[in-house]
């Protein structure tokens, strides 16, 4: 069977080529290109054949000798190529072939479970139920095979993000190194000169996993019926938002194009569309939505009576209950997806919460072949993290670094070879995994030294974070502040990533002298105005790394120098109410979000949700 390969592209009228050109001269075809240095595949076209759209047959023909040429370079982004890159130029007779859609069917391969079923006549061929340009996603290491299981674990109905990162599809994401925003469920865009208007290209043809057709209602039901729904969301979307208050526009202009108005530019538009991946927790964020599947539960299409009914049935008060939990995949366990996997009928609510390969998935990888590979993906619940840890010690967890303990790093070391698994230090994308966050808008006295420059130093030279990476990360890993890792495009260099992490008590001594001169009769320091000092360190334990262990050390650092503190254990979720009530002195969690510091709700911005409790306050302020 011929190898073929699809990449993302921008739909285009089919138009033949004019066999001669009478521009510049035209570029020898039917052979390989370096790019040059302001070259786009949009210029490559339009000199070569004519027609800047016909980029897309350049990206059809070069991914498909790709696959067998090494020294052909993938297309994986129509809009970015790097000079000095080298593409192969179709012949102008391959390039019409592939613009007037004479390009052989039954080109795909799928997987055999899938087969029997188009064998059996319950599913259509794979050439049917992918898109007209599918998204051919790259290979990492090889070509994978078909089938399997991988089984994970979680925690319960409250461990949703366990869900959501496995599933990832969102119209646009960023790439793999965080460094660029590339199309993804969307086959590309387009803005005007301002960045105030944004139009997203989807595939034609493409569709959800029931076998429903994906088109721009999806997005205008979005829209019109969850966002501007005030009984759904009745505070608005930040991101969606002018600076006056009100909400941008959202536009179809053909079953496969939207766009975006805002009243002034948004040049953070496509960032905040890489956060949106159709399975938030927030039902307001899922920007696209199997509008046929969920008219049923919206009374603006549903009889009244029936959707009274189903209110009843499912045990709630409220229609907006009900489609709230219908909305999210995870939760309604029979929501049509667009992700490479579909829950089969199960819930996070259940034990095990199982989700299937999607027969209608739209991505294939260079050789033709659709995906995903696996044809399942098994949630178990556990307990706690303690027996979801056990578990992966034992072998039962075959991919997950989500709730893995730190501490049972040699326990994992030593039973991998018996057990089957490899166990690989990941290096964190962004942030660090134990950040200490103080209240600036903390309503007692303390704030006062909160807001202080020279305190907060001071007590960062107070901490040995070398004694902490011993005992908490068993010797693994990198004491620094909370800034993008150093592979990462907006690592800021040494000099601010290791700026006051040197364990220095002596100029910690020094600096405390300077704001807080006065102790008590046990040699803490006091507030100005002779009232003690005791700052309470909010903790929540049982989580992605022991917080409790290293506040201790924390606090027992402090210490040396005067300076009183304590931790106070919390629940989680009692953790998540006080932050944004402004009740959380300071607090230790993550940071792990400063590789994206222009979206993703950044933790340290207090404008986000959730935000650390750097200023609460300020961030109910911005939400007024």
């Amino acid at each position: 069977m011929k190898r073929l390969s699809y990449l993302l592209c921008l739909l285009l009228l089919a138009l033949l080529i004019p066999a001669t050109v009478a521009a510049a001269p035209p570029l020898q075809t039917g052979r390989n290109y370096t790019v040059q240095a302001d070259d786009t595949l949009g210029k490559i076209a339009e000199k070569q054949y004519g027609d800047p759209l016909a980029f897309t047959a350049i990206v059809y023909y070069n991914n498909l000798k790709a696959t067998e040429d090494d020294s052909l370079t993938l297309i994986e982004d129509p809009n970015v190529v790097e000079p000095g890159s080298t593409i192969y130029l179709p012949t102008v007779e391959e390039a019409n072939s592939y613009l007037i859609g004479n390009i052989p069917g039954g080109v795909y391969n799928e997987a055999p479970i899938l087969a029997e079923m188009v064998a059996a006549g319950e599913l259509p061929s794979v050439d049917e139920r992918l898109p007209d340009n599918p998204l051919i996603i790259p290979v990492v290491e090889e070509i994978g095979q078909y089938g399997g299981v991988l089984n994970r674990g979680f925690t319960g109905p409250s461990d949703h993000n366990n869900y959501t990162r496995v599933v990832y599809d969102a119209l646009v994401r960023y790439s793999p190194t965080g460094a660029e925003v590339i199309p993804h469920i969307a086959s590309g865009w387009e803005s005007n000169t301002d960045f105030s208007e944004w139009t997203v290209r989807l595939r034609p043809g493409a569709k959800w996993s029931d076998g429903a057709p994906f088109t721009a209602d999806d997005i205008m039901f979005w829209y019109n019926d969850i966002l501007l729904n005030e009984e759904l969301t009745p505070s608005g979307l930040t991101w969606m938002k002018n600076p006056d208050g009100t909400t941008a526009t959202v536009e179809k202009l053909s079953d496969y194009a939207v766009k975006w108005a805002f009243a002034t530019p948004n040049t953070a538009f496509l960032l905040d569309l890489a956060n949106k991946d159709g399975a938030d927790a927030a039902i307001s964020n899922l920007v696209f939505v199997p509008a046929h599947y969920l008219k049923q539960f919206h009374p603006t299409y549903a009889d009244q009576a029936e959707l009274e009914a189903k209110v009843a049935e499912a045990g709630l008060n409220t229609w907006t209950e009900l489609f709230s939990r219908e909305a999210l995949p995870h939760l309604s366990g029979k929501r049509p997806s667009m992700a490479a996997w579909a829950p089969d009928g199960t819930s996070v609510s259940d034990p095990i919460f199982t989700l299937k390969r999607n027969p209608y998935y739209i991505g294939v990888d260079p050789a033709g072949n659709q995906l995903p590979y696996i044809d399942e993906v098994r949630f178990t619940q556990y307990l706690d993290r303690k027996t979801l840890n056990l578990a992966a010690v034992e072998g039962k967890i075959d991919m997950q670094g989500r709730h893995i303990d730190m501490n049972n790093y040699p326990v994992l070391v030593q039973n991998a070879e018996a057990n089957g698994y490899r166990v690989i230090t990941w290096p964190a994308f962004g942030g660090s995994e134990a950040v200490v966050m103080f209240n600036q808008t903390w309503a007692g006295p303390e704030v006062e030294m909160f807001r202080n420059k020279d305190f907060r130093i001071a007590l960062s030279y107070a901490i040995d974070r070398e004694a902490i990476k011993q005992l908490a990360f068993l010797g693994v890993g990198e004491a620094r502040q909370g800034v993008p890792a150093p592979f990462h495009p907006y690592y800021p260099g040494d000099e601010y990533a290791f700026k006051y992490t040197e364990h220095n008590p002596d100029m910690a001594n020094q600096m405390l002298d300077e704001v807080l001169p006065n102790k008590d009769a046990n040699g803490f320091r006091t507030l100005p105005d002779g009232s003690p000092l005791d700052i309470e360190l909010g903790v929540v334990p049982e989580q992605f790394v022991d917080w409790p262990s290293i506040g201790q050390l924390i606090v027992e650092d402090w210490a040396e120098v005067g300076i009183k503190a304590h931790i106070e254990l919390r629940e989680r979720t009692l953790h998540f109410a006080m932050r944004p009530a402004n009740e959380l002195m300071a607090e230790i969690w993550n940071e792990d979000t400063t590789g994206f510091p222009f979206s993703g709700q950044p933790k340290f911005d207090p404008r986000s949700d959730p935000a650390l409790c750097f200023a609460p306050l300020y961030g109910k302020v911005v939400h007024q």
